[in-house]
């Protein structure tokens, strides 16, 4: 259920850039070190190659005795570093059940124009999780996350501020949409019904307006009264 460790996206970016399908996930611990050089220690980077191989390799696959291709290690050789960061936090949310309930939380309690409080955030968690130690490591980790995003800046040990939102291009929606489908073992998402939790943290264009754009290309598009259906290629 808990989300141990901060993952910052230039880890994630790396990891999956230059990991090689088909080989043991042991043969890339040596290179994650290097990649993940702000860590002081072997357990730290232990800890969070943990978590970023369980989310992004393992979340894809049954076995762990190699590594098998997915859609963001897809991605992640094909697009840039900016363009990869809105993706990899929709994983983390569709990942994560208490991470999809923090963000949900968070945007009850605070606007656009209010800084943010870990307490009133932690209060809320421990309200539904129970008051855990495993669920205030998720909020304090998932915080962390976030500045390392760039979504939050720390100002004081409890209160962030929020910085002006992204907005996603009709391609990295249109991505999310695609690997929405793949945790979700699905081919086909109902737009008047998806939970646009996966967005939350970025401005988005119109989801219509998507739907049309790549019709027959990554998805045949079905309207009717009471539904928008996007059929998976």
């Amino acid at each position: 259920m808990g989300y141990d460790r901060p993952l910052k996206p230039e880890w994630i970016y790396k990891t999956l850039k230059n990991i090689e399908v088909g080989s043991k996930p042991q043969d890339f611990y040596d290179a994650y070190n290097q990649i993940a050089v702000e860590l002081t220690g072997k357990d730290g980077r232990r800890k969070t190659r943990t978590v970023l191989f369980r989310t992004f390799i393992y979340g894809f696959q049954q076995s762990k005795t190699k590594i098998e291709n997915n859609i963001l290690i897809e991605l992640s050789k094909k697009h840039d570093f900016e363009y990869m960061k809105p993706i990899y936090m929709a994983m983390f949310i569709l990942d994560y059940e208490i991470l999809k309930y923090f963000t949900r939380m968070f945007y009850n309690i605070f606007d656009s124009s209010q800084e943010v409080s870990s307490v009133a955030l932690t209060k809320k968690m421990t309200e539904t999780y129970g008051d855990t130690e495993i669920v205030k490591r998720s909020t304090r980790a998932f915080l962390k996350s976030l500045t390392y995003f760039g979504i939050l800046e720390a100002k004081t040990k409890n209160t962030y501020e929020q910085i002006n939102k992204y907005r996603l291009s009709a391609e990295q929606v249109a991505d999310i949409f695609q690997l929405y489908a793949a945790v979700n073992h699905t081919k086909q998402i109902n737009l008047k019904e998806f939970d646009k939790t996966v967005f939350a943290y970025y401005n988005i264009p119109d989801l219509t307006e998507v739907a049309n754009k790549y019709h027959t290309e990554k998805w045949e598009y079905i309207r009717g009264i009471d539904r928008e259906l996007l059929m998976m290629e």
